[in-house]
Parts: structure tokens; sequence; C-alpha cells
């Protein structure tokens, strides 16, 4: 596939013939208006009408073509679409009205292993908390509000050491560890949004427990390494519901915690699930909720897709937020992770070469890198610490970030340039 040839256009102009490259809708929350969801995942030529219409009625609204795969359109070009997206992204560092400045009491590096033993706790919680609600018992309230207190004390010790922590996924460990991310992102997404502790940890408690409904579904279903039959992925929207009937059942619950649970899958311009519920009808928080499970799927690697890097994946994003999230807080979410999060590999103006290791509160377009290569020469250095911030006046040096790097292209793990304490 070449990027040359890759057009972005309306349903409106789509035809039969076209070779369909990407939906563009998200991929894991497909729209529910019809019974074949599965119908639009992955690249396909469409040949009848009928097809082109089922794309329409699907409420999908722009798409991604390969004109030398199929019959030509005029559109946007994809070098054109990243261009702006990227534009857009980098807007958020002047939005005065978006921004918040955060300091951290504690060094980065001094809060890590903390964190890293708050965050193994808080999986082992949810590990435990699942197996019993799989066996039809109660959820144990106090041991979830609990991890997620003390996820919170660390937060607001230092916010990036534990976010930092959320680079590291293992494959095997997804269901555990995307329900502590969700809750860890949640939190400081309330914190950046200048929200009163207890909320945060109301909501946090729902990021820990919004998938609890999954454990009602059937384990051929719930870890099926292919993709699933339309009835398979009828039966896995299910957990939604199964998740809020669980959580009101809970003593003490809070309500917050519910709509996190009950409304993560539903879709500002109405596409989502359970209730196909619209723009402000879906409370505050499932909309938050809604940006961020969004967000740790797609930046974690599956049996069945390879995670997207983080700064890619606020790219894709940003494309589908006219539609799906709430745009004003779905920017606000890109300055809670940065517009480079953490493990995004950038290149400077002076073609070094770097992985994002912290963010900067004073400027998302300034955070700290690890240098590891020379990209004039393709040569690969030793790792070297880089605050961007203290270049940010001298342009004479070339210590500007002017676009991310391909992970791919370098053949490196950003992960491995990442702080990781042994605890974790």
């Amino acid at each position: 596939m070449s990027v040359e040839t890759i057009r972005k256009i309306s349903v409106r102009d789509l035809k039969p013939g076209m070779y369909v490259t990407d939906f563009n809708h998200d991929w894991q929350d497909p729209c529910c208006k019809d019974k074949d969801p599965n119908a639009f995942r992955g690249p396909r030529r469409l040949q009848t009408e009928a097809e082109v219409q089922a794309v329409i009625t699907h409420g999908i609204l722009e798409v991604y073509i390969d004109v030398a795969k199929g019959e030509e359109a005029d559109g946007t070009s994809l070098r054109q679409v990243e261009q702006a997206l990227s534009e857009q992204l980098m807007a958020l560092d002047d939005d005065d009205e978006l921004s918040f400045k955060a300091s951290a009491p504690i060094p980065f590096e001094e809060e890590l292993s903390g964190a890293a033993e708050v965050k193994s706790r808080a999986r082992k919680i949810v590990g435990d908390v699942l197996a019993d609600a799989r066996l039809g018992k109660q959820v144990a309230l106090g041991p979830v509000q609990d991890a997620v207190r003390n996820m919170a004390e660390s937060m607001f010790r230092n916010p990036d050491a534990i976010l930092s922590l959320s680079l590291i996924k293992k494959r095997d460990e997804y269901t555990f560890m995307h329900s502590v991310n969700v809750g860890v992102f949640l939190m400081s997404f309330c914190r950046a949004l200048k929200m009163k502790e207890e909320t945060i940890i109301k909501v946090g408690v729902g990021g820990m427990l919004h998938d609890i409904g999954k454990m009602k579904t059937p384990e051929s279903i719930l870890n099926k390494a292919g993709k699933l039959t339309d009835e398979e992925f009828l039966i896995m929207k299910q957990h939604v519901t199964f998740s809020r009937q669980i959580l009101e059942q809970t003593p003490g619950i809070p309500e917050i915690s519910v709509f996190v649970a009950a409304q993560h899958h539903e879709r500002f311009d109405g596409t989502g699930y359970p209730h196909g519920l619209k723009g402000d009808n879906i409370n505050e928080f499932g909309q938050m909720a809604a940006i961020v499970d969004v967000y740790d799927a797609i930046t974690s690697d599956r049996v069945y897709h390879k995670g997207n890097p983080p700064h890619v994946a606020l790219k894709r994003m940003m494309d589908w937020s006219k539609n799906h999230f709430n745009p004003r807080l779905f920017q606000k979410f890109v300055q809670c992770v940065g517009i480079y999060p953490m493990g995004t590999l950038v290149r400077l103006e002076n073609n070094l070469i770097g992985v994002v290791i912290r963010s900067n509160a004073e400027s998302l377009l300034h955070p700290c890198i690890k240098v590891i290569i020379d990209g004039k020469v393709g040569k690969k250095l030793k790792p070297m610490d880089l605050n961007l911030m203290d270049h940010a006046k001298d342009t004479t040096k070339g210590y500007r970030i002017i676009r991310s790097e391909p992970i791919d292209k370098w053949k490196v793990d950003p992960k491995q340039f990442m702080p990781q304490p042994e605890l974790f």
C-alpha cells in the first residue's frame, strides 16, 4: 500500500469498484446499526451498490480508498490528512482554555518504584475481583477502593511515574491490565480537569471495574484469537449490560462508577452501544471512559492486531473525534497524556531520534526524551537523556521535534528505554 495513492473521501462519493483500505471507525467498537458487526473490518473492494449502501447505513461518514487498487475519486490525500491531524494536535499546546500546569512534588525516578508496587497490587486485586465475578460472587468493593486511592496518591506525587507503567503491557494479561490502565488514565484525565480527589477515586473505581461484565462472557468468545462471528459479537456486546447490573448490585458503589462501566461503549454521534446514546445524553464520565478505553485498547498488542504507537493512536482518534468522541474532552485527554505521549519515537530537527520518556507540563511539544539513534546516518547511539524544555528558546541546535518516527523502520522497542523497575 502506497501512501501516495490513499485518499480520504465522504461516503457520499463511495461507489462500487472502489477499494476501501480503512472504514475509519473504532476497530474494536463497530457501529451497531447493522446485524453484521464484522462487516467493516479490514480492507476490501466494494463490488455492489448494496455494499455501498450498507456502509452508509452503518453510520460511517468517511473512508479511505486506494485509487491504485480500485475506482478513483477526488478526496484528500493521506499525506494531507496526516499533516492536518499533526497540526491539530500541536495546536493544543497553545490552547490556554484547555491547558493545565501541574507540578510534581516528587521526582519521577523517586516515585517510579512506589508506583510500580501500587499498580502491581491493583492488578492482583482486579484479578481476584474478576475471578470472583466469574463465580457469581459479589464484588468486594473495599479492596478496589483502597487500590484506587493508592494509585491516586502516587499520581498526585508524580503523574508520569504511574502513567509510564501503562506502556508495559503483556498480551496474556490484557483483560486485567486493561482494567487497571483504564482506571489510571481516567484518574489522570480527571486530575487534568481539576476534579476533586473523591470524584477521581469514584471514577477510578469505575475504570478498574468497567469490564467486569466480561466475566459473564463465555471464555471461548472472550479469548478467541480469530474474528468473532456475528452471533459471538452480539454476545460480547452484552458485557456492558452485565457490568452495569453487577455494579448496581454492589453495596456502596458510587453512581459515577456505574456510569463509567455502563457507557464506555457509547459514542458521541449515537453509533455506540448498548443504548445508542448521543451527545450529552451520555454522562460526562461515560464520555471520558469511551476515550480512555479506546486509547488503551488500540495501543495494546492483541492476538489479532499489533498495537498502535501512542502518537499514531492519538492521530487516529483525532480523526474519529469529530464523530465518536466529545471533541473538547478528547483535546483535554491529549493534553493529559501529551501530544507526544511517553513511548513515542520522535525525530529532532538535527536528525537525532529518541524515545519520549516523560512529558513537560510547561509545554507538550518539549518532552524529555532518551536519544538513541543518529537518524542522518542510521547509527545507534549510546542512550542519552535530553530535556527539550532546556533548549526550547535556543533554535540553533535543532532540538525541536519535527515528527514522530515509525518504530518498525528503526527496529526498536521504545519500552526497553523506559524506566522499568524490577517489581513490575
